[in-house]
């Protein structure tokens, strides 16, 4: 993967991050498919194609949702013909007042222009539906470890 692909998909995290859709959608390909991962609060929809369908089916729900959701980078790592990204989701839940924080991984496809054509995203959506305050959990499970 060359050192300009690589700076290409961060510049995409850095315009999520700063609320730049428009920027955002110029590195998507007209084609686009997006999976959330199962279970998500956003799912719903899978796969969304199109931009568009994106911006409506998860960007605007979530942010109806959260405060200052953020995706923050930490890799991006040549996977052959796929581009693996790993960080993490960072937010403030608007009716609960809880935190987000938890692991992502995106697994992204570009098309022969550079642009992103496929995106399976991976998180923990129990984290997600504990911060909306649609989960609670009302016991921990404890594994005793074995005498030894």
């Amino acid at each position: 993967m060359s050192q300009q692909t690589v700076q290409a998909i961060r510049g995409l995290y850095d315009a999520f991050n700063r609320g730049d859709l428009a920027t955002l959608e110029k590195g998507f390909a007209p084609d686009f498919q997006r999976f959330e991962p199962e279970s998500s609060l956003y799912a719903a929809g899978n796969p969304y194609r199109g931009f568009n369908e994106l911006r409506e089916g998860v960007y605007k729900p979530r942010s109806r949702d959260f405060e200052s959701f953020r995706a923050e980078l930490d890799q991006v790592l040549d996977a052959g013909e796929f581009v693996i990204t790993t960080g993490r989701y960072r937010a403030r839940c608007k009716a609960t007042g809880k935190d987000l924080s938890t692991q992502f991984c995106h697994v992204l496809h570009l098309d022969k222009a550079g642009k992103v054509d496929r995106l399976q995203g991976y998180t923990d959506t129990l984290k997600e539906a504990q911060a909306v305050g649609r989960v609670k959990i009302v016991d921990e499970m404890r594994i005793p470890q074995p005498a030894m």
